[in-house]
C-alpha cells in the first residue's frame, strides 16, 4: 500500500510538472515591449516580452531575473559581447499609446551614472520604416521557428528569413544595431561582466519632437534585467519636502 502510494505520489509530481511545462506560453500583442539579446557567433537570439508599454508610460519598476535565458542561448548569464536593447512600437491609428508610428527605443549609456540627451524624432513616414524592422522582428519571436524557453521568453535562429518577414534580432536589427540604418542612434547596449544601463524614450513622430524619457533600464552581471521608471511628480514633491526639513534642522541647530 504504501509502495502504491509512493508510485502514485511520484506520477502526480511528474504530472505537475508536465502540465507546467505545457502552460509556458508566448504571446505577443501590439504595443508590448520587446528585450532582445543577440550575440556574435551565437546560433540564436532571446527574445523577452515585457509586456506592453503602457506599464512603462505610467511609471511602474521592473525586475526580471533572465539568468537562465541568457545562459541557455549564450552559456552564460554575464556573458561578455552580448548586444542588448528594449523596443516597441505603435503600428494603428487607435492606439492609447500614442499616434501611428510612436517608437519606443533604448539609448545605451556610456556612463551609467549620466543620463541621456533626448534624440530629434522623424517624420511619420520614417519612423514607419522602422516600425517595419520592429513588426518583423516581433513576427519572428511568433512563428514556427522560435522555441519557447518560459513564460513570453523564446529563442529564434539568427538567421531566420534574412531580409523578409519574420526575421532574428539579428537580422532585424542590422549589424550596427540601428535596425538597418532605419533610425539613429543605435540602440543597443554590450555585456562585459557588470551592469549597463539604457534610458528609454518615446519617440512621438514629427521631425519637431523629442523623445520623452520614461526611464531607464539596466542590466547587470548576473542576467537582472530592471527598469526604473521617471519618479512621478508626486515623488518629486515628497523628496523636495524632505530637502526642506533638512535644510530648516540643520539651520535651527
Amino acid at each position: 500500500m504504501k509502495k502504491t502510494n509512493i508510485l502514485l505520489s511520484a506520477l502526480a509530481v511528474f504530472t505537475l510538472g508536465e502540465v507546467a511545462v505545457q502552460a509556458q506560453t508566448y504571446t505577443y500583442h501590439a504595443g508590448d515591449l520587446l528585450a532582445a539579446f543577440r550575440k556574435s557567433g551565437s546560433s540564436f537570439d532571446l527574445i523577452v516580452d515585457l509586456g506592453s508599454a503602457s506599464s512603462f508610460q505610467s511609471g511602474s519598476s521592473m525586475s526580471l531575473d533572465l539568468s537562465s535565458g541568457l545562459t541557455s542561448v549564450f552559456g552564460s548569464a554575464n556573458a561578455s559581447g552580448v548586444y542588448w536593447s528594449v523596443f516597441g512600437y505603435v503600428n494603428t491609428s487607435s492606439s492609447p499609446l500614442g499616434a501611428q508610428n510612436t517608437l519606443f527605443v533604448t539609448d545605451p549609456r556610456s556612463d551609467i551614472t549620466i543620463q541621456n540627451d533626448p534624440n530629434s524624432s522623424m517624420t511619420s513616414s520614417g519612423q514607419g520604416q522602422v516600425v517595419s524592422k520592429m513588426v518583423a522582428i516581433a513576427n519572428g519571436a511568433t512563428s514556427g521557428s522560435a522555441v519557447i524557453l518560459g513564460n513570453q521568453i523564446v529563442e529564434v535562429p539568427v538567421g531566420l528569413n534574412s531580409g523578409g518577414n519574420p526575421v532574428s534580432y539579428t537580422v532585424g536589427v542590422g549589424s550596427l544595431g540601428d535596425f538597418n540604418g532605419t533610425w539613429a542612434p543605435a540602440v543597443e547596449n554590450t555585456t562585459a561582466g557588470s551592469t549597463t544601463a539604457s534610458d528609454l524614450f518615446q519617440q512621438n513622430p514629427g521631425a519637431s519632437n523629442t523623445g520623452s524619457y520614461l526611464g531607464e533600464f539596466t542590466l547587470n552581471s548576473a542576467g537582472i534585467l530592471a527598469f526604473n521608471p521617471v519618479p512621478e511628480p508626486s515623488t518629486w514633491a515628497m523628496m523636495g519636502s524632505g530637502v526642506l526639513a533638512l535644510l530648516a534642522l540643520r539651520r535651527r541647530k
